[in-house]
């Protein structure tokens, strides 16, 4: 028995010597790498698409950085402007709305009591 484990024992490490061997391998010009073509496809349009997006992205870029350089300060201040003095016009159109309607409903008032007065004068 004590044999059998000694024999065991030297197998095994002889197997890792083996291991060891075949994992020390180094990598050269020689060296076989064997790859399906369904892999190498998948590699390739990787590689397609990665790069696509690269110049995707650049051309991107670039044309935010145009657009920026085109962008003045005084057409944003004409932009704002328009949109302050459209919004006091309509505030004030709306005031003058309010205005005439409780100057129409002060007429109506005063007419009323102008006919009031003339009945009483005249006794009608």
């Amino acid at each position: 028995m004590l044999q059998e484990d000694k024999a065991d024992i030297k197998i095994n490490i002889e197997d890792k010597d083996v291991k060891d061997k075949n994992m020390a391998t180094k990598i050269s010009e020689d060296t076989n790498v064997q790859l399906d073509l369904k892999t190498i496809g998948m590699i390739v349009a990787g590689t397609i698409s990665l790069a696509g997006m690269w110049f995707s992205l650049q051309e991107d870029m670039q044309d935010l950085h145009n657009k920026i350089e085109s962008f003045s300060g005084d057409e944003f201040v004409q932009k704002m402007e328009f949109q302050l003095k459209d919004e006091l016009i309509r505030n004030n159109v709306i005031q003058i709305d309010n205005a005439t309607k409780e100057l129409k409903e002060d007429i109506e008032e005063n007419k009323e009591s102008i006919k009031d007065l003339e009945n009483k004068v005249f006794r009608r």
